[in-house]
């Protein structure tokens, strides 16, 4: 028996409270016990799951911590500065702004901490149905 039950107890034994009062007492100190947790659990895992032939079962299956994601990301935009200009100039063409220079750690860390608020968060999701492939990525 936890400590406040038996001090519920005591007080009922000493007449300072009726039994009704401790019935209440004791029922507010196990209520939060028996009701689920409603708050959502902080998502910790960056998952990739690559299915084949319409199976249930991926064919690849990665699950990366999102502290290494983050990590990598600040360590990233540290050296975007080596990327060599040609690589540079064929993304642009490819239309893809590479230039992350003016992205600071706090950025990534504001992007992190709201996709890892609350989970799971399916970030990618493409089925081709032809092939019957499918690829998923999601923050659990």
């Amino acid at each position: 028996m936890r400590e406040e039950e038996l001090k519920i107890l005591r007080m009922l034994e000493e007449g300072k409270i009726t039994a009704e009062q401790a019935e209440k007492l004791l029922e507010a100190l196990r209520k939060p016990e028996e009701e689920p947790e409603t708050k959502p659990r902080r998502a910790r895992w960056l998952r990739i799951r690559v299915y084949e032939n319409g199976r249930e079962k991926p064919k690849v299956n990665i699950n990366v911590p999102l502290g290494l994601v983050k990590a990598l990301s600040k360590l990233g935009v540290k050296f975007m500065d080596k990327v060599p200009d040609r690589v540079r100039e064929k993304l642009e063409q490819q239309g893809v702004d590479f230039d992350l220079n003016s992205i600071t750690p706090e950025q990534i860390d504001e992007l992190t901490n709201s996709l890892t608020s609350e989970g799971p968060l399916k970030l990618v999701d493409v089925d081709d149905t032809e092939e019957g492939e499918k690829v998923e990525i999601v923050i659990e």
